[in-house]
């Protein structure tokens, strides 16, 4: 090629990138006005509850938006390019796992009129259990949500070519400013628009592939492998211990089952939605309804990465998490990728502004207990809480930047350290809603070794992240009765 070709085809893949960068800025640009424009904050009861007032329809489409980070967006499809749809039976189990938060947990919630979900343990066990559980809830979010907003600037910095810690400051930054002055409001609004763009995207890819692929859609997914197609299994396939090592109908329904319980009844990263409806109902119709979403979004996903694997002809991967990444800066025509790349942002971005915002609620309300200052102001409680803010964005940022050297599949990184720690979780929030009669003691030594009972599990074996949660609750359930027994502590009733 002459030094002229040269020279245009790199102004033309210049103009190419300009298009996309100017998609994304615009989309930054609309997100962060959009969120600043319902701001409206007066009060710490508008900053962290939308002054308890959110329609229930704008609550569940937060829930699926919050929980749908980049890292979902761009993990699962990969996980079905490399092994199918085997996946969505954890979705199920989501579904029945927000059921049970609907009618065993919620209505206690509701119950009063609490500012986090932490506030619970405090009025059923103790200041102490509340307080020790909202510090695990910190250092769970930031080491999960760290993995997600790691996973977000990996396409922007194929993309560019900017180092992924300048992507990283970048999204944080673009999150931080609507969140740090608008609080819930701004977050639940924003949760709302940033879901159509991620899935409108992601149907916009299949629309793409379909048609470049030049041939009937039903011949397309003809011509996938049955066992890819396959959603149920019965984990069998693998052998005798399949069961424990692989997605399977017993460990996608009551894995997905327990950890959608545990994440969306004791998280006040989820729960904190639900906090905000008007009344027991609007949570109840905002918590079940996100759970079918969910099933529908994870199906498009997964059928996303299949399609991807026909167009590819099913080249392999070192690592499932390059396939999207790759597909969308090297596949997709200059326009569709930005709004592709806009859509991954937007995910990112919904979790991240939710965990910033959850995050300062359980520090300013939990640790601080500044609704409980008489002497400070509201202008003054207003300032905490945004210093919060800024201050968890900051450190959110640092941690995404230390899991640029794991290996594994970047969803299942995250979904298993949350994993690990939501046994525990559960397992007080089930006594505190049960027993109220049990020690503050039992309980959280109950919870701790739950807890560090899956943690060597999770290092020493090989069993599969789904049975995490099962196993924590079990086993601190089990210890937090035994040490009630041996504190002395009043009868369970």
């Amino acid at each position: 090629m002459g030094g002229l070709e040269r020279a245009t085809s790199m102004e033309g893949a210049e103009v190419c990138m300009g298009i996309d960068v100017a998609i994304i800025a615009a989309y930054l640009a609309v997100t962060i006005a959009l969120g600043l424009w319902y701001s409206g904050v007066k009060n710490v009861g508008d900053y962290f509850l939308g002054g308890r007032n959110v329609h229930w329809a704008l609550a569940s489409l937060s829930i699926v938006a919050t929980e749908t980070s980049a890292l979902t967006v761009i993990s699962v499809p990969g996980i079905a390019y490399m092994s199918g749809m085997g996946f969505l039976q954890v979705a199920f189990g989501y579904l029945a796992g927000r059921i049970f938060v609907s009618y065993l947990l919620l209505p206690r919630y509701f119950q009063g009129r609490l500012e986090t979900v932490y506030q619970f343990l405090e009025r059923s066990l103790g200041a102490s259990s509340k307080k020790a559980v909202s510090a695990l809830f910190h250092v769970t979010r930031v080491l999960a949500d760290g993995v997600r907003l790691f996973a977000t600037a990996l396409p922007l910095t194929v993309m560019t070519g900017w180092d992924y810690r300048v992507s990283i400051a970048i999204i944080a930054a673009a999150t931080l400013a609507y969140t740090f002055y608008g609080g819930i409001r701004s977050v639940i609004i924003t949760d709302a628009v940033q879901l159509f763009l991620y899935l409108g995207g992601t149907a916009a890819a299949l629309w793409y592939l379909f048609h470049t692929m030049d041939a009937p859609a039903f011949d397309i997914v003809r011509g996938i492998p049955p066992a890819l197609l396959k959603v149920f299994h019965t984990g069998t396939e693998l052998g005798s211990d399949g069961i424990f090592r692989s997605y399977n109908i017993v460990s996608g329904l009551l894995g997905g089952a327990f950890l959608s319980f545990a994440s969306h009844g004791t998280d006040h990263l989820i729960v904190q939605r639900v906090l905000a409806c008007r009344d027991l109902p609007s949570a109840r119709r905002a918590m079940v309804t996100s759970g079918v979403v969910v099933i529908f979004q994870f199906a498009l996903f997964l059928f996303l990465g299949l399609i991807i694997r026909e167009y590819m002809k099913g080249v392999e991967w070192a690592r499932s998490d390059e396939v999207i990444p790759y597909f969308i800066v090297r596949v997709l025509p200059p326009g569709l990728r930005g709004v592709l790349l806009a859509g991954i942002f937007a995910a990112a971005m919904s979790s991240l502004s939710s965990t910033i915002n959850s995050l300062s609620s359980s520090t300013c309300m939990d640790l601080a207990e500044i609704d409980r200052r008489a002497g400070m102001t509201e202008r003054k409680k207003l300032f905490v809480s945004r210093s919060a803010s800024l201050a968890w964005t900051a450190v959110l940022a640092a941690v995404a930047v230390v899991f640029n050297y794991t290996t594994g599949a970047l969803v299942e990184t995250g979904l298993s350290i949350a994993s690990v720690t939501y046994g525990g979780m559960m397992g007080i929030f089930v006594m505190g809603r049960l027993f109220p009669g049990l020690d503050d003691r039992a309980a959280l030594a109950g919870m701790g070794t739950g807890i560090v009972v899956t943690a060597l599990i999770a290092v020493f074996t090989q069993l599969f992240w789904l049975w995490f949660v099962a196993l924590g609750f079990a086993v601190s359930f089990a210890a937090g009765a035994a040490a009630n027994r041996l504190l002395g502590g009043g009868a369970i009733r």
